[in-house]
């Protein structure tokens, strides 16, 4: 039997998973050590110390999984146990080599930033400098956002994606379960457009993340025992923005533009939380970076719900959201407006509830 790719995106999935899972532990213990710790203070949910280095596990199982899988897939090529279409994207690792290494040198400092940050807390604008020098990483690899726009334009653009959607797994890692969760969602639902569209290295690179996060997951939101940190929000958030402006969303041939919009609808909520959150603190000027109440999963635990009511609640949203965007592809103008209508229904729900959240706030500070 010839492997073929819908036999090996499970297998990369299931073994960084399970890598994952074995090596969160691992990474807690650490983290006690090295005292890459969050305490318990004002303004933090939970009351007692743990180690935020669940980072440290999903990017050692991201970057095992991944040389592991390269030096395997190799092997097996020589071999000739592939089938035809998995030989020939083997055969063209080499030409596009630079590209991965760019690739990983660029998550590698996002990931050491990261880390530095769980351990003194960098200032605002250091993390941003660093941010910043890791999406130059992918302009080196020629990874940019293109919708055909001029070089220039499509660099600074890839720029600022890196930059906000790093920060918004940065953000959104405010309750057990919450960042991660998102990640592996919309990672599989990324992985899915970008296996439709037959980009094999970005499928697999998704299905690997969402792998790594997932091992991470179980010990974060169902034992509540460690948190990512800034190295595991930084590190996602980062591979996704990559992965997304390497995938071409539309081709010639479909029967609308909107499919360009697949990568901002499935990150619809992540986005829509961080740049409502900025907004308000802007509109109050408060400091943009300094952590508060006003994001939704908190809004939602001040109309009742608990924390994982709240994760949960947001999950099924992201989902709902994310799921939205698949039919883009094939559907002519008129059906096309019908998804696109229900993802604008799904956000003013989300709005309208954030601002029930926010009267409810008000209401208990006034008591």
């Amino acid at each position: 039997m010839k492997f073929t790719w819908i036999i090996i995106y499970p297998v990369l999935f299931t073994a960084t998973l399970l890598i994952s899972l074995i090596l969160t532990p691992l990474a807690d213990r650490l983290g006690r050590k090295l005292s890459l710790l969050d305490r318990p203070q004002q303004g933090k949910i939970h009351n007692e110390t743990k180690s935020r280095s669940g980072g440290v596990a999903i990017f050692a199982s991201f970057m095992l999984v991944f040389f592991v899988g390269l030096c395997l897939a190799y092997i097996a090529y020589r071999s000739s146990l592939f089938h035809d279409d998995v030989s020939k994207f083997i055969a063209n690792i080499p030409f596009v080599a630079h590209k991965i290494l760019w690739l990983l040198i660029g998550s590698a400092v996002i990931f050491a930033a990261g880390v530095v940050d769980d351990r003194i807390t960098m200032r605002p604008w250091t993390k941003l400098f660093w941010q910043i020098v890791s999406s130059l990483a992918l302009l080196m690899a020629g990874i940019r956002i293109h919708l055909f726009l001029p070089s220039w334009l499509g660099a600074m653009l890839t720029v600022f994606w890196v930059v906000l959607l790093t920060n918004s797994f940065n953000f959104m890692d405010n309750m057990d379960g919450l960042s991660s969760g998102i990640a592996a969602i919309v990672s599989l639902v990324l992985g899915s457009v970008a296996w439709r569209e037959h980009d094999v290295f970005v499928t697999a690179l998704l299905f690997v993340l969402a792998g790594a996060v997932l091992g991470f997951w179980y010990f974060n939101f169902i034992k509540s025992r460690l948190f990512m940190g800034d190295a595991g929000s930084l590190f996602i958030g980062y591979m996704i923005a990559a992965l997304t402006a390497q995938t071409t969303y539309y081709k010639p041939g479909v029967p609308t533009g909107l499919p360009v919009l697949t990568p901002l609808i499935i990150l619809g909520v992540p986005l829509f939380d961080t740049i409502s959150v900025l907004w308000i603190r802007y509109r109050e000027g408060r400091p943009l970076m300094k952590g508060d109440t006003n994001h939704f999963s908190h809004r939602l635990v001040f109309l009742g719900m608990t924390h994982k009511q709240a994760v949960i609640f947001i999950y099924l949203v992201t989902l709902c959201v994310a799921l939205c965007s698949l039919p883009l592809a094939y559907l002519p103008f008129a059906p096309a407006l019908v998804f696109a209508a229900q993802v604008i229904c799904w956000f003013l729900i989300i709005y309208l509830l954030e601002r029930t959240g926010k009267r409810k706030i008000k209401e208990g500070n006034n008591k």
